[in-house]
């Protein structure tokens, strides 16, 4: 690419990058000058897909100076959902985990760049943390969107209900409604799938009437969501499925293709399933991040690949 093509394309920052999922949405119609996160293993998976700068840093612990040097127009923020989630305490602002995020609002302030983008679980919309962010929006005078996206929208046989908001200091464009395709659950399936995936029988004795099971021969199957305690915890962390041999669980490679990541996009072959589980898990569903960035001018051709499907 030219330097001249390189300098029209937007900035990011990837805030709380954890494995790439916007690096991995926003492919080549953006420049990612730096992904931040303070989870070893999530960059280690990051730097193998992505050639992209890094940083092994709290996110409070970046001053408005490095913030400034970066010259980024877009700052992608996908914050710690724990303090919303239903299955959570809830405890909202007042949470340790939240304190990073406000950090980010007053870094806002002081620098104020031209788009800001949000991802975060349901349960943030109508918390003391989402007022804080959209009185800081407001104040800043930034136009905002916000909307909740599943994959099932774009025809994705995965619920991954999220929250996403995007602000920006110019005009945001109206998006159109998405394109429906579509695709069986079992054209995300491995062809070959590892014996470790099976069921013990005691656990699915236990927890049968709990577990969440899809057929792959059933065209209409969609999957539950998947969580970072898969494999952990046997039930509402994500779905099982029926085999002739009994139940298994879906592979971190399957679940990477529910949430839209590309076919090169690969995790290291000695990685223990409980750790892909775990960072799979924390990702990002490509389709929906596409889709709500496509409401930045500069990104409005990602709406057109929201729907893309990667195939074994």
């Amino acid at each position: 690419m030219s330097d001249a093509k390189e300098n029209q394309r937007l900035r990011v920052a990837e805030l709380y990058c954890g494995i790439g999922g916007c690096a991995a949405a926003v492919r080549s119609a953006a420049v990612v000058v730096s992904a931040v996160d303070i989870n070893r293993q999530a960059l280690d998976v990051y730097r193998r897909n992505f050639p992209h700068p890094t940083a092994t840093a709290t996110i409070e612990s970046l001053s408005p100076t490095t913030l400034r040097d970066w010259q980024t127009d877009l700052w992608w923020i996908s914050p710690p959902c724990q303090p919303f989630t239903r299955r959570g305490r809830r405890r909202d602002a007042k949470d340790s985990r939240t304190q990073s995020f406000l950090v980010i609002l007053n870094r806002l302030k002081e620098l104020t760049p031209r788009y800001v983008a949000i991802e975060n679980v349901p349960g943030f919309q109508g918390s003391i943390t989402h007022s804080l962010l959209l009185d800081t929006l407001s104040d800043l005078d930034y136009e905002v969107q916000e909307r909740l996206l599943c994959p099932t929208a774009f025809g994705i046989p995965n619920r991954r209900e999220r929250y996403y908001l995007v602000a920006g200091r110019s005009p945001l464009r109206e998006v159109p409604p998405p394109r429906v395709d579509a695709h069986p659950l079992r054209s995300f399936l491995d062809k070959e799938p590892s014996p470790e995936l099976r069921v013990d029988a005691e656990l699915v004795r236990r927890y049968r009437q709990a577990l969440n099971v899809v057929d792959p021969v059933d065209s209409m199957a969609v999957s539950s969501c998947f969580t970072a305690a898969y494999g952990h915890s046997p039930i509402r962390s994500g779905s099982y499925l029926q085999t002739p041999s009994g139940l298994r669980r879906f592979s971190p490679t399957e679940i990477l293709r529910l949430l839209g990541f590309p076919k090169s996009y690969t995790l290291p072959s000695d990685m223990p399933l409980q750790t892909a589980w775990r960072l799979v898990g924390n990702s990002l569903s490509i389709h929906s991040v596409r889709y709500a960035l496509s409401a930045i001018p500069e990104l409005a051709r990602l709406v057109r690949t929201s729907s893309a499907v990667i195939s074994t």
